[in-house]
């Protein structure tokens, strides 16, 4: 499995402009009713209903087809190809997670494993600590349509190697700290990986992580997309899956 997913021969960190846009709402920003403007009725009932969808005048439109709003109340509303009119945010289709609960949306759908867009973005505090607390996430090409815990749907083909909500992870024998080649914003990744590993959200066109939109990595000039070739996937990566709690 860990070959089939290497295949390519690429690994890469989605950051800059390949990033999720994250933005964070406070009490003054205004919110809006929205509606989508698409899929109501063929992907379920409006996720935004009844939920207060905050955007400030001064955020940009973004230019990445998902974007999430994280309100005060600690809601993640995750919109798909967010729209602005006089103002006034518009969404095709999109979710509503917790982030003081569950990874798994509350509403709606903003990745093939029903899981959070948000859960797992390295954000731009993490790459400023120079070290990432938390589990990340993973897109794969070679998905299929069954999926495992904590996923709760696929958007995989019915053939494929990979289930989304499988879980990966870099083996504690792997001396990160003694690998020389490796480069800063590899190390605080692979480090990530060794000490809470990764769950596969979403098909993707290469084996890829998510940084926040607009970061910046310590050792890279902000390009759109930062390799992550140094780390030793090929001898270290292992591959498994995450029982629900009894």
């Amino acid at each position: 499995m860990v070959a089939d997913l290497l295949a390519l021969g690429r690994v890469e960190l989605y950051t800059g402009k390949a990033g999720s846009p994250v933005y964070r709402a406070t009490s003054s920003t205004p919110t809006y009713e929205v509606t989508p403007r698409k899929h109501v009725e063929q992907w379920g009932s409006n996720p935004f209903e009844g939920v207060d969808f905050p955007w400030d005048a001064s955020w940009k439109e973004p230019q990445r087809q998902w974007a999430v709003v994280i309100t005060q109340d600690g809601q993640s509303v995750e919109c798909w190809r967010t729209e602005v009119q006089n103002g006034r945010p518009s969404c095709e289709w999109g979710a509503v997670s917790d982030t003081r609960g569950s990874s798994v949306s509350v509403k709606g759908q903003a990745t093939g494993s029903g899981l959070s867009r948000l859960a797992g973005v390295i954000t731009r505090a993490d790459w400023k600590a120079g070290r990432i607390d938390h589990a990340l996430s993973f897109g794969t090409p070679d998905n299929n349509g069954q999926y495992v815990f904590p996923a709760v749907g696929s958007d995989g083909p019915e053939q494929g190697r990979w289930r989304e909500g499988q879980f990966i992870w870099l083996d504690r024998a792997y001396d990160i700290d003694a690998d020389t080649s490796i480069k800063p914003y590899e190390r605080m990744v692979a480090k990530a990986l060794q000490e809470y590993g990764a769950f596969n959200v979403k098909n993707a066109e290469e084996f890829s992580f998510t940084s926040e939109y607009g970061s910046k990595p310590p050792g890279t000039n902000g390009d759109a997309y930062a390799p992550l070739t140094h780390i030793k996937f090929a001898k270290y990566l292992r591959v498994g899956t995450i029982a629900p709690a009894s």
